[in-house]
């Protein structure tokens, strides 16, 4: 299969992963499933959704199935029980009850199991994103990311689960915080800006004292915006006196957040966010979850078309966890050739500037 930019998918070509079209109305959400031969129609509504483009079959390999980390089902699935969980924390004054909590639960076992099941792939973001960017979507991404680094660092099967549901959790403050502030465009004052540092000590009021909730879920959601140096809040730790899952989550929650459309800003791209944490490593990150980071998330995807130093552009078609910003790529031209930027010492000198 190959990622097509929705400028270039044309009319009956054939869906190589299942594509989900919102009308922001509630439960009216059409699946196109994979395998389906997209219409004009179904195309043009994409475009109006901001679709970047789609995975499309190639003639030879129609029946063939895509790896991917998280399926559509489940992504739904968890936006419905993190909406219900919010709501149910409205209707309790803050407090998270058990019973809200179980669905949650479930969400954390299935998303460990996919991890697991996967763990030979790196992650691609573009798998995460759904079309509409709010709190729950972020929620969600931020958890798959923050297992996949914990997998990455090699934690047992019960500290994935727990990390998985801290993360999950992780910004459940910000729903005791006015919606216009969180999502507010313009600069915030000081004290607008110190009420938004207030989220996560509110999120691990939320969560205390409940039976599901242990040590290090709680540890992780208060921790999450310290930085290595020392420099973060709420409490200024540094180094390895913040808590692991509050490192993990710190890098996922960065990297979902500027790869991801702010009503102030469009998103970055994978590549640039992952240089920007590597330049942050050992100041606002720890310097051995950054590493775990770099060998499970992809900058640049499988199928994705890259311009290199050269001038010449290219398909990504091989990726090293020990290297991600240099992957191997077939170049677009007559001939089959491909460059691979990682192991060709030939290479060293190219580089690729931006992705298509």
């Amino acid at each position: 299969m190959n990622f097509i930019l929705i400028n270039e998918v044309r009319e009956g070509m054939i869906l190589a992963k299942d594509v989900k079209i919102y009308d922001y109305t509630p439960n009216k959400i059409d699946l196109l499933k994979e395998g389906s031969k997209l219409t004009s129609s179904n195309i043009e509504r994409l475009k109006e959704l901001g679709s970047v483009g789609l995975y499309i079959y190639n003639k030879d390999e129609f029946n063939k199935t895509p790896a991917r980390i998280l399926d559509d089902e489940l992504k739904i699935e968890a936006i419905t029980e993190l909406e219900k969980l919010f709501s149910d924390l409205d209707k309790n004054e803050g407090k998270l009850e058990s019973s809200a909590l179980r669905g949650i639960n479930e969400i954390s076992t299935k998303i460990v199991d996919s991890i697991l099941v996967n763990k030979e792939y790196m992650v691609n973001i573009l798998d995460l994103k759904m079309y509409d960017e709010y709190t729950y979507h972020h929620s969600l991404s931020v958890s798959v990311l923050s297992t996949a680094i914990g997998l990455s660092l090699g934690l047992n099967d019960k500290a994935l689960f727990d990390l998985s549901l801290c993360a999950l959790l992780h910004d459940i403050g910000k729903t005791k915080i006015a919606r216009d502030l969180i999502t507010k465009p313009d600069k915030l004052t000081e004290e607008e800006y110190k009420i938004i540092k207030s989220h996560p000590l509110r999120g691990g009021k939320c969560v205390a004292k409940n039976e599901l909730i242990n040590e290090r879920i709680y540890n992780g959601i208060i921790s999450h915006h310290e930085k290595y140096d020392g420099t973060g809040y709420p409490f200024g730790a540094k180094g390895k006196e913040i808590p692991l899952f509050g490192r993990i989550i710190a890098v996922a929650d960065v990297y979902d957040a500027l790869t991801s459309k702010r009503p102030y800003r469009e998103p970055n791209k994978a590549s640039e966010t992952i240089e920007y944490i590597m330049a942050a490593n050992g100041s606002f990150f720890d310097p051995a979850v950054v590493n775990a980071f770099l060998k499970k998330i992809a900058p640049y995807p499988i199928n994705d078309y890259v311009r290199l130093s050269n001038g010449k552009i290219g398909i990504v078609t091989r990726l090293f966890p020990e290297n991600p910003l240099r992957p191997e790529l077939k170049i677009i031209d007559k001939k089959d050739i491909y460059y691979n930027l990682y192991e060709d010492p030939n290479l060293y000198n190219i580089v690729i500037v931006e992705s298509l």
